[in-house]
C-alpha cells in the first residue's frame, strides 16, 4: 500500500514540476518576443519620405533612409521579391491568359454563325461579297487570338521557372 502512495506521490509532484515549467517557458518566450520587438526598427512614411525609428533598450533613433531600403516584411526569394509580388504576377498572367481564352471561343462562335449564314443563304452577293471576306478576316482575328493564348501560357510557364530559380516557395504562383 505504501509504495502505491510513493508512485502516485511521484507522479504528482512529476506533473506540477512538468506545469511549473511549462509556464515559466512560455513566460520566457513572451518576454523574448517582447525583446526582439522592441530591438527591431519599424518603417514610417511620412509626406512620401521614408524615415526608420530604430528602437533600443535605453534610446530612440530616427535616420532617414531612401524608399529603396524598405523591406519587404514576410519571407523573400533569391532576388528579394516577397509573395505579394508573385501572386500579383501570377494573378496578371492568368488574367492575361482568361481574357484571351474568351475571346477565342467567342470568335470560334462567331465563325460558326457565320459559316451558318453562308449556307443558309441562297444569294450569291451576300454569299460572296458579304460574308467570304468576313470570315476570312475573323479568322484572321481567331488565329492572332490563339497566339495571343500560347503566349499567355508561355508566360506563366516562365514565371513558373523564375520563381524556381529564384528559390521561392511554389506556393507563391497559386
Amino acid at each position: 500500500m505504501n509504495s502505491k502512495l510513493v508512485v502516485i506521490g511521484s507522479f504528482c509532484l512529476l506533473l506540477f514540476a512538468l506545469d511549473c515549467s511549462a509556464q515559466t517557458v512560455a513566460d520566457a518566450a513572451r518576454k523574448e518576443r517582447e525583446r526582439q520587438r522592441r530591438l527591431h526598427s519599424t518603417v514610417v512614411i511620412v509626406n512620401g519620405a521614408t524615415t526608420t525609428a530604430a528602437a533600443s533598450s535605453s534610446t530612440t533613433t530616427t535616420a532617414a533612409k531612401p524608399p529603396a531600403a524598405v523591406t519587404p516584411a514576410g519571407p523573400v526569394d533569391n532576388k528579394g521579391r516577397d509573395e505579394k509580388y508573385w501572386r500579383k504576377q501570377f494573378g496578371d498572367a492568368r488574367a492575361t491568359l482568361k481574357k484571351a481564352q474568351d475571346n477565342v471561343a467567342l470568335l470560334d462562335l462567331k465563325i460558326k454563325d457565320l459559316n451558318t449564314q453562308l449556307l443558309r443563304q441562297s444569294d450569291m452577293y451576300n454569299r460572296e461579297y458579304r460574308l467570304g471576306p468576313e470570315i476570312a478576316d475573323t479568322q484572321k482575328q481567331l488565329d492572332d487570338a490563339q497566339k495571343q493564348v500560347d503566349d499567355a501560357k508561355k508566360r506563366i510557364s516562365y514565371l513558373e521557372d523564375d520563381l524556381r530559380k529564384s528559390g521561392g516557395p511554389a506556393g507563391w504562383a497559386r
